[in-house]
């Protein structure tokens, strides 16, 4: 059975349903998150749930230049198309979720703009999802039993085996690592090594019960791999990527891993 693909904006405009469909324009700015609403008494099927990416476009960017040798200079880049990003969250959760049954049902949300979040980990307080109302209200109002939220994690990069040694900077979200420091290999033509240049993804996946949005699992998951890097394209391999295939290697991982970390969440 397809997901329920939800296509209204929410009042204040805090969040739109996802859908392969041209995303809108970017949500007017709305107030602070308000808690969340008290404890319902709808009646919740445990075939049916919700699915919310909160990673948003924003991709981070770790730079090792032999100049500065292991300081880490940090960047952001936003990815586009907008919206590609959490689609594939969506459709990982989604896949995962039918997996363990056809009979399962998944509506898929995310937010027109991340900040308005805020830092993902106050969104918990005492173990308890706090989102803002209206979008507390809007996962609730299918009758979903369970809520799958991914946020972005902040992860060591010593957990990702295929990320450079001697990283000292934290992994967050989706991102890249180009390190350009002069490396101990000689290749073929007798040159110095080609540079390392690895996308990952460092996220958080949250089991939330949709009666009282208490955590009931969570996941963590930095997962990360190598791109080819030819001798053409060595003094600058971010260039060589076009932006839809940037976005598509970090896809590739979402696709990949996101899964395996679900399928323990979602078992019976």
């Amino acid at each position: 059975m397809k997901a329920f693909l939800l296509a209204f904006a929410l009042a204040p405009a805090l969040a739109l349903a996802q859908s392969p469909q041209p995303k809108p324009p970017p949500a007017a700015p709305a107030s602070a998150p308000a808690p969340a609403a008290a404890d319902d008494k709808l009646p919740r099927d445990p075939n049916k749930f919700a699915a919310l990416s909160l990673l948003g476009d924003n991709v981070q960017l770790l730079n090792l230049t032999p100049a500065r040798g292991d300081t880490v200079q940090v960047g952001e880049w936003r990815a586009v198309p907008a919206g590609g990003i959490d689609n594939a969250v969506l459709q990982a959760l989604n896949e995962a979720v039918k997996a363990g049954d056809d009979k399962r049902e998944v509506k898929l949300y995310t937010s027109s703009t991340r900040s308005l979040f805020g830092d993902p980990a106050k969104l918990f307080v005492d173990g308890k999802l706090n989102l803002p109302g209206n979008l507390a209200t809007a996962v609730r109002s299918g009758g979903a039993g369970m809520l799958l939220l991914v946020t972005r994690s902040t992860q060591e990069p010593g957990l990702v085996a295929t990320l450079p040694a001697r990283l000292l900077a934290s992994l967050e979200g989706p991102g890249f690592v180009l390190d350009q420091r002069p490396g101990g290999q000689i290749g073929f033509d007798g040159q110095g090594g080609l540079p390392v240049f690895a996308p990952y993804v460092s996220l958080r996946v949250a089991l939330i019960d949709l009666g009282d949005f208490r955590i009931r699992r969570e996941q963590s998951m930095a997962v990360g791999s190598r791109l080819p890097v030819t001798r053409e394209a060595g003094a600058n391999p971010w260039a060589a990527l076009t932006a839809e295939q940037r976005v598509q290697a970090l896809e590739k991982l979402i696709e990949a891993e996101l899964p395996k970390a679900v399928a323990g969440l979602v078992a019976r």
